[in-house]
């Protein structure tokens, strides 16, 4: 009798301290912050501001205004009045819950000019009367669908100029240098997406080396998300060896803006003055004297731009491999066959693959942890309740991430270009090096949609080699 007396006062301990635990969430989640008084230097400290830190024109521009501790049913807002230039979108009013609880106020304007703004005030009403909210100064970008790639050339002498049309004539050098001077300069682009093709020319009369080219020449596609930032595209070592007038190399890049215009730019126009130094060539020596002063020179190595090239039998190995450790057990040595495959073909950086066995592990330690969380509301250890119930939900939500990688499919590219479209006769400008991994995220026909870091496009399916699931 008292064993049963004992196993019913358990039974309702436990059902008393779940119920006690229910009704506190329930507290937390749903009573709001109402409850507070909403005072008029509160007010008084209110402003209207952008929701976005890079606002542009011709663009819509959302501005927000939170009052805390008060419903929305009780605040109304009027459009304010509008300089000439900025029209009016939209306006919304709702409930919102985070640090505090109360209304907010949403606002949609339109800007047709850039520039700094200052506008007046939002007149709300709260419980019927009447407040004049103030604006926080606005800054207006250009739109970037208005704006045109351009090159920025920045010498290590500190000289920098900007060119945004490929022949548009310089009326000035960009500075003096003498012969037998060496400098250094990069070639930046800015406001652009992506290089669909980039080349150049030799100078004539100066040694002339390509010290590096980048990542963006590759034809990769950056974010889509505005920035003003420079991108670095190549950088140059220049000797001049005559004196005069001397130009630049004929740069020639294609590049989209944001909006998806093509522009084409050059140097070809730009020049700096050269005048005489000690180590001069007159312009009436020979050029077979001018090259033979040229060669005297230590011979500097030209950087060449190496890209790896995994065969395609390589890529069916690698495949094969990833599709054993799926289903082995983490860095066990189908993971060492693997990188030393890898390895052999030049590939040095690569993702792991998820593996069965984690996810199943991960399964087991969370059902433990529910387990021991059950035991321990049964005996009232309110730290084990703690542990146990933070761990079981840490280990679903790693379980669901490795859920969804598993479900992922992946494949090894042998490389080439990849397509906007899916359709042969369009011209590819992005391509991913061979044996990459990549993801497919959508099949068209015989064409997959293959994804690798912020690169996207068609491929060939017979291109890629399928690591199955």
């Amino acid at each position: 009798m008292e064993k049963q007396r004992k196993i019913r006062n358990n039974k309702f301990s436990a059902r008393f301290l779940v119920y006690f635990f229910s009704i506190v969430l329930f507290c937390v989640i749903h009573i709001p912050s109402y409850a507070q008084r909403l005072t008029y230097s509160m007010i008084m400290d209110l402003s209207v501001h952008t929701v976005n830190e890079k606002n542009f024109s011709n663009s819509d521009v959302a501005f927000e205004l939170k009052i805390p501790y008060v419903k929305s049913d009780v605040v109304q807002a009027q459009i304010p009045d509008l300089p000439s230039g900025v029209n009016f979108v939209s306006l919304r009013r709702s409930e919102y819950s985070d640090t505090t609880s109360g209304t907010k106020i949403e606002l949609w304007l339109n800007f047709s000019d850039s520039g700094r703004y200052n506008l007046r005030y939002m007149r709300v009403f709260i419980n019927n009367r009447a407040y004049n909210i103030p604006f926080e100064p606005v800054i207006i970008s250009d739109n970037p669908r208005n704006m045109l790639p351009q090159l920025v050339v920045t010498f290590d002498n500190g000289v920098e100029f900007v060119q945004q049309h490929r022949g548009k004539p310089q009326n000035k050098p960009a500075f003096v240098a003498h012969t037998g001077d060496v400098f250094n300069f990069t070639v930046s682009l800015q406001y652009a997406v992506q290089i669909i093709s980039y080349n150049w020319s030799v100078p004539k009369n100066a040694l002339f080396l390509e010290k590096e080219r980048y990542e963006i020449t590759k034809g990769t596609i950056r974010s889509s998300v505005f920035s003003e930032d420079t991108i670095p595209v190549a950088s140059f070592e220049w000797e001049p060896l005559l004196t005069g007038n001397l130009y630049l190399p004929d740069l020639k890049i294609i590049a989209t803006s944001y909006n998806g215009t093509r522009v084409e730019l050059g140097l070809e126009d730009a020049y700096i003055q050269v005048l005489e130094g000690k180590n001069s060539v007159k312009r009436t020596e020979s050029y077979e004297d001018l090259f033979a002063y040229a060669f005297t020179k230590n011979q500097k190595k030209q950087t060449k731009l190496t890209k790896n090239v995994v065969s395609a039998r390589a890529c069916d190995t690698i495949a094969q491999l990833r599709r054993q450790e799926r289903n082995s057990l983490p860095f066990g040595h189908i993971y060492k066959q693997r990188k030393n495959a890898e390895a052999r073909v030049g590939i040095t950086e690569s993702q792991n693959e998820p593996t069965k066995y984690t996810l199943w592990f991960c399964l087991a330690l969370m059902v433990l942890c529910i387990i021991l969380l059950v035991i321990s509301i049964v005996i009232k250890k309110l730290p084990g309740i703690l542990i146990f119930s933070a761990l079981s939900v840490l280990l679903l939500v790693f379980s669901i991430i490795q859920l969804g990688r598993l479900s992922a499919t992946y494949g090894i590219f042998i490389g080439g270009n990849i397509s906007p479209i899916p359709e042969e006769q369009v011209d590819a400008v992005v391509s991913i090096e061979s044996g990459k991994r990549v993801k497919i995220a959508q099949t068209a026909g015989d064409w997959v949609y293959v994804e690798y870091g912020s690169t996207g496009g068609w491929a060939k399916e017979n291109n890629i080699y399928l690591i199955k699931k």
